[in-house]
């Protein structure tokens, strides 16, 4: 038996890290809000496009808070959905909005798509 694999690196309840982060970092790095910001906002100015968008981005970053990224599963193309599957689930996403399914449905009562 490998007598290192019982080995962990550390003890329950001990840290890699007993210092911690230093103490009022964050108190110290927001003294500097406004100088941060007129440095972000004169980077408006330049003439190179790509410190502007950057600018722009880390200013409405903080302004408004990073987008959220949203991601989906294209896994089943709607190409490879069959008109019954496809018609069932826009009813069901009608139902559950309230939306009427005589909405974009054809005279024939099937949906168009």
């Amino acid at each position: 038996m490998n007598k290192l694999a019982n080995l962990k690196p550390f003890s329950p309840g001990q840290t890699g890290n007993p210092g911690g982060r230093p103490k009022g970092i964050a108190a110290r790095a927001r003294e500097h809000t406004d100088r941060a910001l007129d440095v972000l906002s004169e980077a408006l100015e330049e003439d190179d496009p790509k410190v502007r968008i950057a600018a722009a981005k880390e200013l409405l970053d903080r302004g408004y808070g990073k987008p959220v990224t949203m991601t989906a599963d294209v896994t089943d193309k709607l190409d490879d959905i069959d008109d019954n599957t496809l018609d069932a689930a826009i009813s069901a996403l009608r139902a559950a909005i309230g939306t009427s399914d005589e909405v974009g449905a054809s005279s024939t009562g099937k949906t168009k798509h």
